[in-house]
């Protein structure tokens, strides 16, 4: 049986939280830049990178870094009053980080009035609705797909 190394961080394994939360108070797009600039700061004192989703007043964030930093993290974001209906989607180690060239991606979520193409994910309804992990990971990880595509295409805002 042949092992995958997973990436140390020090003495520690690098760790992947994914979890979605529906916002308390809807944000609008002028607060979501100065909600970045802060996670920014915070999460690379921590050493833990990622990407942050909102839409429609929910939240789908990925967490990577050393296990005990993105728990502890996690815990803060969970115990924050402005998230609801916390719920983690996937929570395991991981070879390497995802989203190492920054520590959080975003995009402004602007409605269209034209319909969507086929594939396009506009909701995030099944990730918070699947009870089976199999669905939740492979829906997961097409999002970071997604991001990381969008990213490289220069179709990202940075804040």
């Amino acid at each position: 049986m042949t092992h995958s190394p997973v990436q140390m961080i020090g003495s520690a394994a690098l760790h992947s939280l994914v979890y979605s939360s529906r916002a308390t108070s809807a944000f609008t797009e002028a607060q979501l830049p100065d909600l970045l600039v802060r996670a920014r700061a915070h999460n690379a004192a921590a050493g833990v990178t990622g990407m942050l989703l909102y839409r429609q007043g929910r939240f789908i964030q990925f967490l990577e870094g050393a296990e005990r930093d993105v728990h502890a993290l996690f815990s803060a974001i969970h115990a924050d009053p402005r998230h609801e209906s916390v719920r983690v989607l996937l929570d395991e180690p991981i070879e390497q980080r995802q989203f190492q060239d920054w520590t959080m991606g975003y995009e402004p979520s602007a409605e269209s009035a034209a319909p969507a193409p086929a594939g396009f994910r506009d909701t995030f309804d099944d990730l918070e609705s699947a009870s089976d992990h199999f669905v939740t990971s492979r829906a997961a990880r097409e999002l970071t797909l997604w991001f990381r595509v969008r990213s490289a295409r220069g179709r990202l805002t940075a804040a």
